[in-house]
């Protein structure tokens, strides 16, 4: 499903959400007269929030499943061009999420030059359980040494006591994107995905979930590889001992996509190799259609 696609359907599930469940129905019909595809999949989504007996809606940190073209979201902690953070030197805002902004930087000091991306922590975010969360996204990342996953090149603390990691930086395009543009063919659209799935399978071999598979999270780089980003809701399956980490996957709070979410994570189930297996699922769907 293109972007514009999505942004129809969120058009009409999110005020959809604010009405009772007896209104519910008879609103989609009347928002998607003449559409029975747009129908059809907005009823898909509602059966299964209202299957969830509430908890999604209760339980679950999410945002809008897309958002507004251009939008961006004021940050009065936004990192100034041009300022050090260690020996990187901040570019320009690349985008920012739930608890962490992603920078454009690079390494500016002797050793070598080398573009980057710098997550580091919201200051209008910062909690202990931003911090935790983020030291475990770290820690997942440090697990995981693959082609096509990108790579973790250094941590640190900033002045103020903020969290940062940096990151391989992919300069590419979302995955359904690329084959879109490029025009390719079956085959060369399944070699994109099995390597996903090779990625995939390195993360679960080393007891990592992703548990937010889709296009915008794997970017296909100048050279035509696919690169697996953004562990930030990640989780490390039982295995190790982990302490309090472990305990923030457990929580009421579930940070997920909406329309990428597997049956458990929409109803507070259980998350296992299986939630990424729906994820590479929904994935191959949208890259092949």
């Amino acid at each position: 499903m293109k972007e514009s696609a999505w942004r129809r359907l969120e058009a009409v599930v999110l005020p959809a959400l604010d009405l009772e469940e007896s209104e519910r129905r008879a609103f989609l019909h009347g928002r998607c007269t003449g559409d029975p595809t747009l129908l059809r999949q907005a009823e898909s989504f509602l059966a299964i929030l209202e299957g969830s007996g509430g908890a999604f809606l209760e339980g679950s940190s999410w945002s809008p499943l897309l958002p507004p073209a251009g939008a961006e979201t004021p940050d009065p902690g936004q990192l100034e061009a041009g300022r050090h953070i260690g020996p990187y030197r901040i570019e320009k805002l690349l985008g920012s999420g739930g608890m962490g902004s992603v920078y454009l930087a690079e390494r500016a000091d002797d050793t070598f030059a080398k573009r980057v991306a710098l997550k580091v922590v919201r200051p209008g975010r910062r909690s202990p359980e931003a911090e935790e969360r983020f030291r475990l996204e770290r820690r997942l990342l440090a697990r995981l040494e693959h082609p096509n996953i990108a790579r973790l090149h250094d941590a640190g603390q900033t002045e103020e006591g903020l969290s940062y990691f940096v990151m391989e930086y992919v300069e590419g395009r979302p995955i359904d994107r690329f084959a879109e543009d490029e025009g390719l063919g079956l085959e060369a659209r399944l070699r994109l995905i099995l390597k996903v799935c090779a990625a995939v399978q390195v993360a679960h071999r080393n007891l990592v979930l992703h548990r937010d598979l889709k296009p915008a999270n794997i970017l296909v780089d100048g050279a035509g590889e696919p690169k697996l980003l953004d562990f930030g809701i990640g989780k490390l399956l039982p295995g190790e001992a982990l302490g309090e980490a472990a305990s923030l996957t457990a929580t009421a709070q579930r940070p997920l996509t909406p329309l990428y979410a597997s049956p458990e994570q929409v109803g507070g189930g259980a998350v296992t190799t299986a939630t990424d297996v729906y994820g590479l699922g929904l994935l191959l769907y949208e890259v092949l259609t």
